[in-house]
C-alpha cells in the first residue's frame, strides 16, 4: 500500500488550489488498480475548508463536501494548529472528524509517507 500525504495551504474559494488538492486526493482514493493511504493536512487558509455550513450557490463545488466524502474513504484530515489558533478556529468549529494536528503531526506522516504532495 502507498502511502501519500497532501499538504494544502490555499484558502478555499480565493483559487481553485484547494479544490484541485482536493480532487487530486479524490483520485486517488477512487484508484482501483493501487490501494492508497492518504492523509490530508491543511495549513494555512486552508483551515477554513473544515469549517461546517458552507453555502456556495455560485460555484459548482463544494469543499465542505469534498472533506466529507474523503473522510467517509477513511483519509485522516488534521488542521494545522499555529494556524487555527492564528485564525480563531478551534476543534468545535470543525467538521466532525476533523482535527487539529501539530507541526509534529506533520513531521511523523512525511516520515511515514512514500510520497508529499504541496500544492
Amino acid at each position: 500500500m502507498q502511502k501519500i500525504v497532501i499538504v494544502a495551504h490555499a484558502s478555499p474559494y480565493g483559487t481553485e488550489k484547494l479544490f484541485n488538492s482536493l480532487r487530486i486526493a479524490l483520485a486517488l482514493k477512487d484508484q482501483s488498480q493501487q490501494a492508497v493511504e492518504l492523509k490530508l493536512f491543511l495549513m494555512s487558509d486552508a483551515i477554513f475548508a473544515a469549517l461546517p455550513g458552507q453555502q456556495t450557490p455560485d460555484l459548482s463545488y463544494n469543499i465542505q463536501q469534498m472533506l466529507e466524502i474523503l473522510l467517509a474513504q477513511q483519509v485522516e484530515i488534521k488542521l494545522c494548529k499555529t494556524c487555527a489558533e492564528a485564525r480563531g478556529v478551534t476543534t468545535d468549529m470543525l467538521i466532525p472528524e476533523c482535527q487539529i494536528g501539530t507541526l509534529t503531526d506533520l513531521t511523523l506522516w512525511t516520515l511515514d509517507a512514500d510520497k508529499v504532495i504541496h500544492i
